[in-house]
């Protein structure tokens, strides 16, 4: 920073750069110049260009001539030496006469623009007549200038009232179109529940009430709806996990309460299957599932690729696959209720169990309490999700006697028309050639890139679980 101590007038071309300040070397000997502190002082920088009321910008840049004259110092700011007087190094310029500076600044008023546009003699008489028809002019003119404002604004409140009024018809008209189209939709959504196969359908037909549910009259039904409604409703919210507390977490049902009770009693008495009532309540297919396994976050099962035999003893014997026979890599893959792909693990080697994969797999630790996982036999997860509140669905094994009960086929058969989408989707995924055929070693540093790949593409493929429109 160059030194704020005065710089007397060596340099003659120094001027203050103090707004309204006349002060310079060449006329003013007897001041003394000091230069605006440098960016390594920046708080008192600062404070400098705040107190002269000066920013920088395009009309004014600080450079090593830009100067403030002694006149805005007090004598304080100054310590004396033998030889000269020199500048505090925390001193601020604090002397201004601003109100002085501005009022002779102002601008001309409009009756001084009219003199200096006159001709004036130097008489005193015809002063006196220049003044008076000027100040005549000037009072004529804001008499003229009142009345066009008035004008304007009077003409200006009536365009206001004008478009108000519009408005106010528009936002009528709206309101009345509005109500219309609400009642339309009522009626159009009326006529939609008649038409649609649901309960409402039948409410006027008691046969077919009976028919579809047994309950010999629609009124009977409403009552034993009546009665399981407040639990029915809870159901859609409160999910419990395996220690029995309450969670409310879980997704909504995309069926109201009373027509999912009417589907299952269709199903119960009727025997309709999955397909059919997915047409007829115009239902997702998977709609059923949640029904079934409301808790089902993922599917999953496990799947073997071919290698080739590695030469070396050991990692000939951890790729080998006593199930497949052969070296094989497997993986673990897991799709969505509605038959998206959700997971895809590594690639490990064949001699790994399907407990093991799943306990390094990362699954577990993906899922939330009160979530389902369903699995094929093979999937004995009971300690390891010991804990978690997840919960998991198998079919059942076979009983000492050597026979399922009713109850246990009856699951089974469940579990396996909903778990054959899995087995589907690894289908899809090795329709590539190259996981199809045994997969040469050279391959083993990007298995598991082509792997993931295989499986993300079946994303792009019709879905596992069709739409019934």
């Amino acid at each position: 920073m160059a030194s704020p101590a005065a710089s007397t007038s060596k340099q003659r071309d120094e001027y203050c750069c103090v707004p309204f300040c006349n002060g310079n070397a060449r006329t003013n000997k007897e001041l003394s110049f000091h230069h605006i502190p440098s960016e390594k002082k920046m708080l008192t920088r600062k404070q400098w260009i705040v107190a002269i009321r000066r920013d920088e910008g395009e009309f004014f840049k600080i450079g090593g001539n830009t100067v403030v004259c002694s006149k805005h110092f007090k004598k304080e700011d100054y310590r004396w030496t033998p030889n000269r007087k020199c500048l505090k190094p925390e001193a601020v310029p604090s002397v201004f006469d601003w109100k002085l500076n501005e009022s002779s600044r102002k601008a001309p008023t409009s009756r001084q623009s009219l003199f200096k546009k006159m001709k004036v003699d130097d008489r005193e008489d015809e002063d006196e007549m220049v003044v008076e028809d000027s100040v005549c002019e000037v009072h004529n003119s804001q008499s003229v200038d009142h009345e066009n404002d008035m004008s304007c604004d009077s003409n200006i409140h009536a365009d206001c009232l004008e478009k108000i009024e519009k408005l106010e018809h528009v936002v009528q008209q709206k309101d009345s179109e509005l109500k219309d189209k609400t009642y339309e939709l009522a009626s159009l959504n009326q006529k939609l529940q008649m038409e649609r196969f649901g309960v409402t359908r039948f409410s006027y037909d008691h046969e077919m009430i009976e028919f579809y549910t047994g309950f010999p009259t629609f009124d009977l039904f409403l009552i034993f709806y009546s009665a399981i409604k407040p639990t029915a409703t809870r159901m859609k919210t409160v999910y419990y996990k395996s220690s029995e507390e309450p969670s409310n977490r879980g997704r909504p049902k995309s069926m109201d309460p009373i027509d999912e009770l009417f589907m299952f009693l269709c199903r119960l008495r009727c025997g309709f299957l999955t397909e059919d009532l997915s047409v007829r309540f115009n239902i997702h297919a998977s709609t059923d599932f949640k029904l079934l396994y409301p808790n089902t976050r993922v599917i999953i099962d496990c799947t073997e690729i071919f290698t080739e035999r590695p030469s070396s003893l050991a990692l000939a014997s951890k790729t080998f696959s006593s199930y497949k026979s052969h070296n094989t890599w497997k993986g673990l893959v897991g799709i969505s209720p509605h038959g998206a792909i959700t997971f895809i693990s590594a690639l490990y080697s064949g001699c790994m169990s399907d407990i093991e994969i799943t306990k390094h797999s990362g699954l577990i630790d993906l899922l939330e309490p009160g979530d389902q996982i369903m699995a094929d036999k093979g999937f004995i997860l009971n300690k390891l999700l010991k804990d978690t509140g997840v919960s998991i669905a198998t079919p059942h094994f076979l009983c000492s006697d050597g026979q399922f009960t009713p109850s246990q086929i009856e699951d089974n058969q469940k579990i396996a028309s909903l778990r054959i989408h899995v087995e589907r989707h690894i289908k899809r995924a090795k329709e590539y050639r190259l996981l199809q055929y045994t997969v040469p070693l050279s391959l083993a540093g990007s298995v598991n890139q082509l792997w993931t790949v295989a499986n993300l593409l079946t994303l792009f493929r019709r879905p596992l679980i069709k739409q019934k429109n």
